[in-house]
């Protein structure tokens, strides 16, 4: 699973990353990004690809009194399942980050690493978002971000990863035009060497903790 990320890049590399116009809102270094917070998405609709705040947390729309938001979703049955497929129809998203968490399990501990991309660049995991009407009629615009087996890299870390769009398959995945199937399809495994994992302060397992010290090597 994917439970906290990070998200430091400046905004004109995203805007040069993702082709999306320079956001509206103001967006600062992010280094423990937890769920139900606000986070940046790049998401396409009729007037085009931009960048917006959504939460961290996926509410089905048919759903009357949610238990808790969806922070992942499985891609293995993201396209099985009736109440993800307008989601995945219709509403595709990128979820930018420049690392994201995972807990090694160690001795009865859990031990966190931190894990980019061995190049240093920016990472896109593959998400879906959708819209929930709440009893009182106000609307809640939230998202989750698919998991899949882990790659080589995380193996020995944790069972499952995010699913990272490389920036060859970003275009088809934010497509309108494509349907979910094919999207689904789109998608290809990070090869191994792709991350590069590091152990990192225990620091991290606090969500009020949010400073570049976290990802420094423990």
């Amino acid at each position: 699973m994917c439970g906290r990320y990070t998200l430091s890049a400046p905004v004109d590399e995203l805007v040069e990353t993702f082709d999306v116009p320079v956001p509206a809102f103001e967006l600062v270094p992010r280094f423990n990004i937890a769920p139900s917070q606000p986070c940046p998405i790049v998401a396409a609709d009729r007037n085009g690809r931009r960048m917006g705040m959504l939460a961290w947390g996926l509410v089905l729309p048919l759903v009357d009194a949610p238990r808790r938001p969806l922070i992942n979703v499985r891609v293995e049955s993201v396209g099985k399942r009736p109440p993800f497929r307008r989601a995945l129809e219709q509403r595709r998203c990128l979820v930018p980050a420049d690392g994201f968490y995972e807990w090694k399990e160690e001795s009865g501990k859990k031990v966190p690493h931190w894990i980019q991309s061995a190049s240093g660049g920016l990472l896109s995991f593959a998400g879906i978002w959708d819209r929930w009407t709440d009893p009182n009629g106000e609307t809640h615009d939230g998202f989750a971000i698919l998991t899949t087996a882990a790659n080589p890299d995380m193996a020995h870390i944790h069972g499952r990863m995010p699913v990272i769009v490389e920036p060859y398959g970003r275009d088809t995945w934010l497509d309108r035009a494509v349907d979910g199937a094919q999207a689904l399809d789109s998608l290809r495994p990070v090869p191994a060497g792709a991350l590069t994992p590091r152990e990192v302060s225990t620091r991290v397992n606090r969500a009020a903790e949010d400073d570049a010290g976290l990802i420094e090597p423990a």
